[in-house]
Formats: structure tokens, C-alpha cells, sequence
């Protein structure tokens, strides 16, 4: 296995494409990165689905889209699991892993465990085999800590509805029993 020489190969911003699986990404720029990717893949879906579905006569939007919508939005979901994946490497990377870990993100239940380690396991703080330290962008840390908001506000959105919905579902399970009695 070769190792990183910081005297052959400094840290070179110039060199240092977010988009390559060359290279390292901190916490902050890997939720970065994949909080653009999030937002770009939704957005291409809506303007897609809105394209698509108002080419049909039918109300429903997913008969619209027919083979070529359903094809190009396929298409778009590949490229942006591609790039998650090339982001997750370069995370893998500032962890002193090997690239092929992502793998892990296709096996079920462990990809949770999986992306829980990659969103949080703390960085190799040093040169390793992978490279030099990349430094997080100003706008970087910013979106990291926005995606780090969503993520809480999502969850805790998650558990209202959750406990809103068994609320709902034991008032009519009880409103039943003491029907039938």
C-alpha cells in the first residue's frame, strides 16, 4: 500500500474537487456536501415530476410520467447515489478507511450503523494514507451545521407525528372496545 508523502503531495486547493473520490472531507463538509446533493436531487425530481405530469391528461401524476419520466428520474437518482457514494469515500478517507466501506451503505440495518459511524467518528486529526487534512470552507461549516438543524427538527417532527398517530389509532381502538361491550 503506498503512503502519503506530504512533502511529494501537499494539500492543494487547486487540486481538490468536492466532487472526486480523490481526497478527504471532514464532518462538516461531508454534511455539506450531502445536504447540496439532498437539495439538487429533490429539486430535479419536482421540476421533473411537474414536467412530466403536465404532459398527461390523467390526475394521477406517477400514470403522467410515463416510461421516459420514470426512466430520466431513475437516471437522476443514479447520479446522485453515485455522488453520495464519492462523498462517503472521501469521508472514509478522513477516517483513515478504505473506500470500499461504502459498500456498506447497500446492506440493510448495517448501512444505519454505517452512516452513523461516517456522520460522526471524529477524523484522522494528521497526514494519513489518503492525504493532507482538507480544511472546511467557511460555507462548508455553515450547511454542515444546517443539515445537522434539519436532522433534529426532522426528527423531533418525526416523533410528533409518531405520537400523534398512536394517539389517534388507541382513542379508536378503545372507542371499538367499548362499543362491543
Amino acid at each position: 500500500m503506498l503512503i502519503y508523502d506530504p512533502k511529494e503531495h501537499p494539500y492543494n486547493p487547486a487540486l481538490d474537487h468536492p466532487l472526486s473520490p480523490r481526497g478527504r472531507f471532514g464532518r462538516l463538509a461531508y454534511l455539506a456536501w450531502y445536504l447540496i446533493l439532498s437539495l439538487a436531487l429533490i429539486l430535479i425530481a419536482l421540476v421533473g415530476a411537474f414536467i412530466f405530469g403536465m404532459l398527461g391528461s390523467s390526475t394521477d401524476t406517477i400514470e403522467n410520467l410515463g416510461a421516459a419520466g420514470i426512466i430520466a428520474l431513475g437516471i437522476v437518482y443514479l447520479v446522485f447515489f453515485y455522488y453520495a457514494i464519492v462523498i462517503t469515500i472521501r469521508r472514509l478517507h478522513d477516517l483513515g478507511q478504505t473506500g470500499w466501506l461504502s459498500l456498506l451503505m447497500f446492506v440493510p440495518l448495517i448501512n444505519i450503523g454505517f452512516m452513523l459511524y461516517v456522520m460522526f467518528a471524529k477524523g484522522t486529526p494528521a497526514n494519513n494514507e489518503f492525504g493532507a487534512p482538507r480544511p472546511n470552507k467557511a460555507w462548508e461549516n455553515v450547511l454542515g451545521k444546517i443539515y445537522i438543524a434539519l436532522t433534529v427538527i426532522g426528527l423531533i417532527f418525526a416523533g410528533i407525528v409518531f405520537a400523534t398517530s398512536y394517539n389517534s389509532y388507541m382513542e379508536q381502538v378503545n372507542l371499538q372496545q367499548m362499543q362491543s361491550y
